[in-house]
């Protein structure tokens, strides 16, 4: 067992709500490569939310949870617009960046990414043959990050996921007494579900994320 898994364990009892969790439901890959990358390092409500609308209400018939647009359908809307810059101005009116690179950008190369492995659509990323290569290749593009590759594996529907954000690493240290690295986060979430599905069988890696991070996002609004 990893040494810190007993006390995320008894903190987790103690201290979480385990009725709340964040529900995502997109239908549309195109939705969780923007949610995606427009969640990282920013208000989620607040500027990623609304992001995701923008592009929704001139693609996606005003309906984020909309199905049947492919990725290259994304890349398609991103050359028209005149290029992830103008993308980014005149479509998501959001410049943000993610490790110096316009987050426009990182959506664009992403989906080309995905692309060149025949991904087009939520269930072709859930059925592709390799989460090793896919991993591999979703950490290729720059600017994404450990948090951006296991968030998109969760907006496609892995439940075995955690993404090691600035809300992750916080319950972490509050519980545990000191931070760990990204990696280790996902064998101290594994083995703390394992150990709480004797109260809660319903429970995933994804939905104790969810659990974590609404009750942080709700400290911090505070």
């Amino acid at each position: 067992m990893y040494k810190h898994t007993a006390a995320f364990v008894a903190f987790c009892k103690s201290e979480l709500s385990f009725e709340l969790s964040i529900q995502y439901g997109y239908q549309s890959l195109s939705a969780c490569i923007l949610d995606c990358v427009y969640s990282l390092r920013a208000k989620y409500y607040s500027v990623t939310i609304p992001v995701v609308e923008r592009y929704a209400a001139k693609y996606l018939n005003n309906d984020r949870f909309a199905s049947g647009e492919t990725v290259s359908q994304l890349i398609q809307h991103i050359d028209n617009a005149g290029g992830p810059m103008s993308f980014a101005e005149k479509v998501l009116r959001n410049k943000q960046k993610s490790g110096g690179i316009l987050k426009a950008e990182i959506c664009y190369q992403l989906a080309k990414y995905l692309g060149y492995l025949h991904i087009e659509t939520i269930d072709d990323f859930r059925r592709f043959e390799s989460a090793e290569l896919l991993e591999i290749v979703i950490r290729s593009v720059k600017g994404i990050g450990d948090a951006g590759t296991n968030y998109l594996f969760m907006l496609a529907g892995d439940p075995d996921r955690c993404k090691p954000d600035v809300h992750i690493h916080h319950c972490i240290r509050d519980a545990c007494g000191e931070d760990i690295r990204n990696e280790e986060c996902q064998v101290l979430f594994s083995e703390a579900v394992a150990e709480l599905r004797d109260g809660y069988p319903e429970l995933t890696v994804a939905t104790l994320d969810g659990i974590i991070w609404n009750k942080y996002q709700s400290s911090r609004k505070r």
